[in-house]
């Protein structure tokens, strides 16, 4: 499974089946088009740090926007 594929799966758990899977893209914002509201995003903090074993800072995790932001800062920490 690619990081998207595993990011997807995490928004889509944290969503809890209020997004449909033709609506997750690299592009999608986190808040605007995937409707992730404040609960949501630290949800999908927390998810994604257990998911790929490793700690994410305030500031880091308020810096991503999108599907593909999200992606490119766990290829940047080395997550493959």
């Amino acid at each position: 499974m690619s990081t998207l594929e595993k990011v997807y799966e995490l928004i889509l758990k944290v969503k809890k089946g209020a997004v449909k899977t033709e609506e997750l893209k690299p592009e999608a914002a986190l808040t605007e088009d995937l409707k992730l509201d404040s609960l949501g995003l630290m949800e999908l903090l927390v998810l994604t740090e257990e998911a790929f074993g490793l700690k994410i800072s305030k500031d880091d995790a308020l810096a991503v926007k999108t599907v593909a932001q999200v992606v490119a800062y766990l290829e940047s920490r080395g997550v493959a």
